[in-house]
């Protein structure tokens, strides 16, 4: 029923109407996955089995086969194919010859690769059963992988540390950096995990890392990256509506005599990249029994992942940091309070040993010192969710391409209302005030245009615990007795 506007008569009676505006529904909680850009070992491994004729080849099944040894970087082994069930190592194009066919578009990551028997061999038969183990890097190496456990990071990357112990001591004994920095974001609490490979096709490694960035461009779950360099990735996300906080860690052979850390950290200066110090500790690799020097890249990649598990509403300050064996000794005397302070003001968030030994997070601050709002990383991760919230909220409510009504503004404010009522549900806002929804009108405005505006609160850190006590003597009369007469006496 509609109900009448009474401009012209109506008879008497009850009218009543459905003024119900639309069911605003968010996606669910703020997405926290931890996106890894780095360098792995460049191929992945596989081993197939046919029979090997000289006029029919055995298609290889994966693309991008790598047919011959390839000096690198990176370095890759040339294929090795045996007689099946024997140790007999059969000769490239004495026994067998590869045909890689290209595919239409020149991508050396799609070509195709076939396994000929050579007509006069001697050690391989026609028809006899062959087994190769290749290297390969087809069209998905580089591409974007979501992982959800840390074994199918090894399978798709490789093992992340080396097996035997070098020589020198404390040397990286990091084999593939993806895979152990994926290792150490699983051991830090991620739960999932987004890793771009580079590729060394695209140039020198700050191309390589821009490249990567851009396959990550359009992936709204992708809300917390490292490593990161101080370049704008970051920022230019999140004025396309994608916001993102990058990680940084320093390499091992950071030289502070050139740039002290506090100079690094204020001349980026932005909320949404926190730099990690120091740029050097130790881990453990449990196939040496050893411990070795990792650079601040796998620090952060371990503060990243801890923040990925938190509540959108918690940083990272008091956080213990799991996965290192500690400090270097010269790290340890560096970091005095008056230096980390100092650091710390500047803008670089200090992960320090505790009085119990272990690794704590000493202030979760971002480069951006200026305000509140844009150093502590709780805040701006707030931040970020409520603007997802909202911008998805709104997207979901149909409301886009629909006629403007007399009812239309209370229907905008109405789904606003919700989607705010769900932040705080969520723990994401404390509370709103001031909202106001209103439509722009000619000849000023755009009448197909609603704005909306409010200020939210959102929940700030507790950083400061300020205790004062004092010494209070005036608890009665004060009586001196000797030891003696004490013990003969009872207890109070």
């Amino acid at each position: 029923m509609t109900t009448p506007s009474f401009s012209a008569y109506v008879p008497p009676g009850v009218y009543v109407s459905d003024v119900s505006g639309p069911i605003v529904t968010t996606t669910g909680v703020f997405p926290q996955i931890l996106s890894i850009v780095g360098p792995g070992i460049g191929y992945r491994t596989a081993t197939q089995s046919f029979q090997a004729y000289a006029g029919t080849g055995a298609l290889l099944t994966f693309t991008g086969v790598f047919t011959q040894a390839q000096t690198g970087p990176p370095a890759v082994a040339a294929p090795v194919v045996t007689l099946t069930g024997t140790s007999t190592v059969l000769t490239a194009g004495t026994d067998y010859s590869f045909t890689v066919t290209p595919d239409p578009s020149g991508n050396a990551a799609l070509a195709t690769t076939s396994v000929f028997r050579v007509s006069t061999s001697t050690a391989l038969a026609e028809g006899q059963q062959v087994t190769i183990t290749y290297n390969y890097a087809d069209i998905t190496y580089y591409q974007p992988q979501l992982f959800t456990n840390f074994p199918a990071v090894v399978n798709a990357y490789g093992q992340p540390l080396a097996a035997t112990a070098p020589v020198t001591a404390n040397t990286s004994q990091v084999a593939n950096p993806l895979s152990y920095a994926a290792q150490v974001a699983f051991g830090a609490g991620a739960n999932q995990l987004i890793c771009v490979a580079l590729n060394p096709a695209d140039g020198g490694l700050e191309q390589q890392l821009i490249s990567a960035y851009a396959k990550l461009a359009a992936t709204y779950d992708a809300t917390i990256m490292v490593p990161v360099f101080p370049d704008g990735a970051c920022i230019a996300a999140s004025n396309n509506g994608f916001p993102r906080i990058g990680f940084f860690g320093l390499p091992a052979d950071y030289s502070e005599s050139s740039m002290p850390i506090t100079a690094f950290t204020s001349s980026i200066g932005d909320m949404r990249l926190v730099v990690v110090y120091p740029e050097v500790l130790q881990a453990y690799n449990s196939l040496t029994r050893v411990n070795f020097n990792v650079s601040a890249c796998y620090l952060a990649v371990a503060l990243a992942a801890m923040l990925s598990a938190l509540p959108v509403n918690t940083g990272l300050t008091g956080q213990a940091v799991p996965g290192f064996a500690g400090l270097t000794a010269s790290e340890s005397q560096l970091m005095t309070p008056a230096f980390m302070n100092s650091a710390a003001a500047a803008g670089a968030c200090i992960v320090y040993q505790n009085r119990q030994g272990g690794l704590q997070v000493r202030h979760g601050v971002t480069t951006d010192m200026g305000a509140l709002n844009t150093r502590e990383i709780s805040m701006v991760r707030q931040g970020d969710a409520l603007l997802v919230a909202v911008a998805t909220g709104m997207e979901n409510s149909g409301l886009i391409g629909s006629p403007i009504t007399a009812n239309t503004v209370a229907t905008v404010q109405g789904a606003i209302v919700s989607i705010l009522q769900q932040a705080i549900n969520q723990q994401v806002i404390v509370s709103y005030t001031g909202l106001t929804v209103s439509q722009s009108a000619y000849p000023g405005g755009d009448p197909t245009v609603i704005s909306v505006s409010f200020s939210y609160a959102p929940a700030v850190p507790l950083n400061y615990i300020q205790v004062t006590f004092a010494i209070d003597l005036s608890t009665g009369q004060v009586t001196t007795q000797s030891a003696q007469n004490a013990a003969a006496l009872p207890a109070a």
